[in-house]
């Protein structure tokens, strides 16, 4: 579940110095403090205590603190490597004094919660923290002895951190860079949802990170501070809330979408022109169209913004309109990427002839770097749903869903993102292009056949008769998964499926098969 980062060894490193776990009152270093012999009630089933601020205004409501008022009870103590304390006039201060440490320190109250919302506004205190190193800050919760979580932000490398603290190791459950963070001195608004194992996390109201981990249920909250290399970091925390669980602003966002356009308004800037060979622009009411009017003739459109991407997958639902295209030769169409220049890549299908293309464009030549046949492209005027995930040098085609291709080539790294259409024979090729998203990078799941031979039969277990078979050296793209992970729903020619078991003597997968609905035989 976690994942080796760049600070990684640091965060280890922050371990092996001992830890400050402060709870109403400061506590030696190292140290735990007793679990109540009587657990608190939980924030969604009992009100919150008298002696805790709360908003009166908001019933929602559980916890607040602007802390302009020493009286409500965070701790303040000074020791040899940080301080903790009220700064007149409305924050409350960490400061740790030397690299490789962190402390956390929680509401004084010791208050339980399990599904809430979280919001603080946190900064660096540049006047107070070195010049130099880096280190991280943001809101720890689900907290019980060395057990909790923390979603941590660096306003110096533009970096957040989702971590969660265990009695052995600290770990990263996931990272990832925001240039908008803010620079030291101006403050971020944190946020975390919490509901059951599923987190989300935003910044400044927009949505980073989604993560899953079921393993603390519920515990206090506080604040976290870590130093890596800065001899000296004075964070601030300002306006904490705690809330009865909200519906996240961002719900629903997919954070993971860098582009996107349905081609229903031609506002989103696509260009709109016709040639003698070829026109492109809007169909309405929902498509992007291409049409060459030659034969041995070929077009590229690349999207408006001129983007520059570089690991990522791209989708996009692509058909022939047969009515505008002769009924005669062949022609090819698909998306192009990492476009610059006469440079780029395509991957290309022809519905007439059910072939598809791998093609490298360079300033001199039209390579073929893949081929191949598959009968279950669509007719004209059915679309095919096509994928291109891109890492690195490493490319994978998928064509509905299904894995016909991987190709590695190193020569462009990166560029622009849009349209490719080629004639061969055909005098005239209109094609409709629609729904196109570019995400981050998303790994399709491939499995490896190992075994000399592996049966796939007609449902999740050796009861269920078997037709087909695998041979070592095939590659299946998995659909699903039965309830206990023993068989794997696969992909067949023609449209078939059928249930391969799941054992890593047989098969090799490039991730994790848990990640597969469950899908009833």
């Amino acid at each position: 579940m976690s994942r080796k980062t760049s600070y990684q060894l640091n965060l280890i490193a922050a371990l092996l110095i001992p830890a400050l776990i402060v709870s109403g009152c400061a506590s030696p270093a190292g140290s735990q403090t007793e679990p109540a012999t009587t657990p608190a009630p939980t924030a969604t089933n009992a009100p919150a205590a008298t002696d805790v601020p709360v908003d009166n205004t908001d019933p929602n409501v559980l916890y607040h603190d602007d802390f302009t008022n020493p009286a409500s009870g965070w701790p303040e103590e000074k020791f040899d490597n940080y301080f903790i304390g009220y700064h007149e006039p409305e924050y409350y201060h960490v400061e740790i004094s030397s690299p490789n440490y962190k402390t956390e320190v929680f509401e004084p109250d010791g208050q339980i919660y399990s599904d809430i919302t979280i919001e603080v506004n946190a900064f660096t205190a540049s006047s107070k923290t070195a010049e130099t190193g880096d280190y991280i800050f943001g809101p720890a919760f689900r907290r019980s002895g060395d057990q909790f979580y923390v979603f941590a932000i660096s306003q110096r490398a533009k970096k957040w951190y989702v971590l969660k603290s265990t009695p052995t190791e600290l770990l990263v459950l996931a990272e990832g860079t925001d240039e908008d963070i803010h620079d030291p001195d101006v403050g971020d608004l944190l946020r975390v949802d919490a509901q059951g194992p599923n987190f989300s996390f935003s910044i400044n109201d927009k949505l980073v990170s989604q993560v899953t981990d079921s393993d603390y249920a519920e515990g206090e909250i506080g604040f976290y501070v870590q130093t890596f290399d800065v001899t000296k970091a004075h964070i601030h925390f300002d306006e904490l809330t705690v809330r009865a669980l909200e519906t996240s602003p961002n719900a629903g966002t997919d954070i993971a979408a860098l582009y996107h356009d349905d081609f229903t308004n031609p506002a989103s800037g696509w260009p709109e022109e016709k040639f003698d060979n070829y026109f492109i622009g809007y169909h309405e009411p929902e498509y992007y169209h291409v049409e060459i009017s030659s034969p041995n003739y070929k077009t590229e459109v690349f999207e408006p913004d001129g983007q520059i991407y570089s690991d990522i997958t791209i989708e996009v639902n692509a058909f022939t309109a047969s009515s505008k295209t002769a009924e005669t030769g062949d022609y090819i169409f698909g998306p192009a990427f990492r476009r610059s220049g006469d440079q780029f890549y395509v991957f290309a299908i022809s519905q007439r002839a059910k072939k598809w293309y791998v093609l490298k464009s360079t300033p001199t030549e039209l390579l073929v770097l893949a081929e191949g046949t598959d009968e279950d492209i669509h007719d004209p005027d059915v679309g095919d749903l096509l994928r291109v995930d891109a890492q690195g040098p490493n490319f994978s085609f998928s064509i509905n869903d299904k894995l016909v291709s991987q190709v590695t080539d190193s020569d462009y790294a990166d560029g622009e993102v849009g349209f490719y259409v080629q004639t061969f024979d055909a005098t005239n090729a209109h094609i409709h292009f629609d729904e196109l998203d570019i995400k981050t990078y998303e790994a399709p799941l491939i499995c490896d056949i190992k075994a000399q031979t592996m049966f796939v039969r007609d449902g999740p277990g050796t009861g269920y008769a078997s037709s087909k078979f695998l041979s070592r050296g095939d590659t299946v793209e998995p659909l699903g998964r039965s309830g206990d992970g023993d068989w794997l729903l696969i992909g067949l020619d023609g449209n078939e499926q059928g249930w391969i078991f799941n054992s890593e003597g047989y098969l090799s997968c490039n991730a994790s098969v848990d990640t597969l609905p469950v899908t009833p035989p």
